[in-house]
C-alpha cells in the first residue's frame, strides 16, 4: 500500500510542518512523521469497511419493508441488490479482512443512522439507479457500483466527508492516497479470492529508512539546494515563490544528489506528479523548468553520482 510517491507526500508533509513553525523539534516531527504511516492504514481499513458496516442498515430496512402490508418492490430490489454485492459480501465475510478491523483503534459509531444518510444522497444519483434497476449483476458490475459509490462518497457526499473527519484527523491530507489504494484493490479483486488487503509495507526497513533519509538530508542539506535553486531563479523574485514549490525542489533535489539508485527521470517526474496535487496549476512547469536546468548543470560538473544496472551514464 505505502508506495514511493506516499511515503514522498509524508514527508512532504512533515516538511511543510517544520517550515512554517518557528521552534520545532526535529526529532519530534520525524517521530510524528513514522506514526502517521500507522494512522493512514488504519484509515484505509477504516473507510474500505464501510460498506460491510452499510449492511447493517439494508438489514434493518428490508425488514422494515417486508413488515409493510404492501411492500414497495422497487425499493425492495434496490436494497437487495446491494446486499447481494459480491464486493460487499466479500468484503463482509473475509476473515483476513475482518482480523485486520480488529487493530484500528476507532470504530463506526451510529452507523445505521449515518447509512441511512447516506442512502438518502446515494439513491437519487444516476449510477446508483442504474445499478439497483436490475435484480442480479456480474461480479464486474459490482465492482464498477462501489468503486463509483467510493468516487462519489470522497468527492461529492458532505456526510461522508465530515464524518471521516471527525474521526481521523489525517482525512484531508491521506484522503488521495486512500482513494487509489481501495481503487488499486478492488480493481484487482477476483471472486472468491481470500486475500484482500494489501500489507501497509513491502518492506518496511527499507521504506522506512528512505523516509528518515529523505526527511534529514533535505533539512540537513537546505542552504545548498536553495543556492541551487536561487541560480536558476535569478529573474523571480524569491519571496513569490510558493513554499510548496521550493519544497518539493528541495526533496527532488536531495535525490539527485543523495539517493544513488533512484534515477533522475523518476525523482524529477514524481516530484511535478505532486506538484499536480499540491501546488498552483503553474507550478508544475515552473518545477520542471528549474529542476531540468539544475539537473544538467549538476550532470556537467559531475555531482549525479547514480549506481546500479541502467543508471549510470
Amino acid at each position: 500500500m505505502l508506495n514511493r510517491r506516499f511515503l514522498r507526500i509524508k514527508v512532504f508533509q512533515a516538511l511543510y510542518g517544520v517550515a512554517h513553525e518557528e521552534q520545532v523539534s526535529l526529532a519530534i516531527s520525524k517521530k510524528q512523521l513514522f506514526s502517521n504511516l500507522e494512522k493512514t492504514y488504519e484509515l484505509y481499513l477504516f473507510v474500505l469497511s464501510f460498506p460491510s458496516e452499510f449492511l447493517h442498515f439494508l438489514d434493518l430496512e428490508l425488514e422494515m419493508q417486508h413488515a409493510k402490508y404492501f411492500p414497495a418492490e422497487q425499493l425492495i430490489q434496490g436494497l437487495q441488490a446491494i446486499k447481494n454485492n459480491q464486493v460487499v459480501q466479500l468484503l463482509h465475510t473475509n476473515q483476513p479482512f475482518q482480523d485486520s478491523l480488529k487493530n484500528v483503534k476507532n470504530r463506526w459509531q451510529d452507523v445505521v443512522e449515518f447509512s441511512r444518510k447516506i442512502y438518502q444522497e446515494i439513491r437519487t444519483q444516476d449510477f446508483f439507479k442504474e445499478y439497483t434497476s436490475k435484480s442480479s449483476h456480474t461480479f464486474t458490475e459490482d465492482k464498477q457500483f462501489i468503486l463509483t459509490l467510493f468516487e462519489y462518497l470522497f468527492a461529492d457526499s458532505d456526510n461522508f466527508n465530515n464524518y471521516i473527519e471527525e474521526v481521523f484527523y489525517n482525512w484531508e491530507d491521506d484522503q488521495v492516497i486512500v482513494l487509489s489504494t481501495i481503487q488499486k484493490m478492488i480493481n484487482a479483486c477476483k471472486s472468491g479470492q481470500t486475500q484482500l488487503i494489501t500489507e501497509p509495507h513491502k518492506d518496511e526497513e527499507e521504506d522506512l529508512k528512505f523516509m528518515r533519509d529523505l526527511f534529514e538530508l533535505t533539512i540537513a542539506h537546505q542552504q545548498s539546494f536553495n543556492e541551487l535553486i536561487n541560480s536558476k531563479t535569478q529573474n523571480w523574485e524569491q519571496d513569490r515563490i510558493a513554499m510548496v514549490d521550493i519544497l518539493l525542489m528541495r526533496m527532488a533535489l536531495c535525490e539527485l544528489l543523495y539517493f544513488p539508485y533512484i534515477p533522475v527521470k523518476v525523482s524529477i517526474n514524481e516530484y511535478l506528479e505532486l506538484a499536480k496535487l499540491y501546488s498552483t496549476p503553474n507550478s508544475h512547469g515552473f518545477i520542471n523548468g528549474v529542476l531540468d536546468k539544475i539537473q544538467l548543470q549538476l550532470k556537467a560538473d559531475q555531482k549525479i553520482n547514480k549506481q546500479g544496472r541502467g543508471l549510470v551514464e
